[in-house]
């Protein structure tokens, strides 16, 4: 099936699918418009030629026709004048173009219904043609109108593909929140639970947070009169 035949289906899914393949379609379509007037003209050429050949068997078939008759009157011009021996050539003669009437009549009739074929095709080519010429306005918008479809859903893809990348961004920011305040609950704990006397750490504590000598001298001598009291 030619390509004007699959087009001209435009009510169908393979003519969509035809459609959707043009890439260029104003250029596509006239391209195609061109080949097929190319093709309209060649077979004309070759329909011309094979009108010349039939136009010459025939000719040649009338020939033998009218020699056939000629030499059957002569015979019979014979016959009257007492030849007959003249009479037999004569008929001897026709005999000869009469099989050459047979010979040719079977190819002539055979041309002249190749012939008729051919200029069948024709027509049928130039009305393909006219058909395609009036649907290429209708074919050029179906095939545009395909492509932004496929536009839409291109950009449709491409949303959905940036939607994704922004989920795993999100994902991956709260995963590396979440890692820092683990890090920071391991501090915390690291800090809470060194080990060792805590007591004692306390009044290290206590005795590192930057008392007064008054307050010092008063705690010996709070420390000394327990001393007495236990002695």
């Amino acid at each position: 099936m030619s390509i004007f035949s699959r087009i001209f289906k435009i009510g169908q899914a393979s003519a969509n699918k035809v459609v959707d393949k043009l890439e260029k379609p104003e250029l596509m379509l006239e391209q195609a418009i061109r080949d097929k007037d190319k093709q309209i003209r060649e077979a004309k050429q070759a329909v011309q030629s094979c009108i010349a050949t039939e136009r010459k068997t025939k000719a040649l078939l009338e020939k033998d026709k009218a020699e056939k008759f000629a030499w059957e009157q002569k015979a019979e011009a014979a016959m009257r004048a007492g030849k007959e021996d003249l009479a037999v050539k004569a008929l001897q003669r026709a005999t000869e173009h009469e099989q050459k009437v047979e010979t040719l009549k079977p190819n002539w009739q055979s041309q002249r219904q190749a012939l008729e074929d051919l200029k069948k095709d024709i027509i049928s080519m130039e009305n393909e043609l006219a058909e395609f010429k009036r649907n290429k306005d209708f074919i050029i918008a179906q095939s545009k109108a395909a492509q932004v479809k496929k536009d839409i859903y291109e950009a449709k893809a491409r949303v959905s593909q940036r939607h994704n990348a922004d989920d795993l961004m999100a994902r991956m920011k709260a995963k590396a929140e979440q890692q820092g305040y683990e890090a920071d609950a391991a501090k915390e704990m690291a800090t809470s639970f060194e080990g060792g006397d805590s007591l004692e750490k306390e009044f290290q504590d206590l005795g590192s947070s930057g008392t007064s000598v008054e307050v010092q001298d008063k705690l010996s001598a709070l420390k000394a009169k327990m001393a007495n009291k236990t002695a």
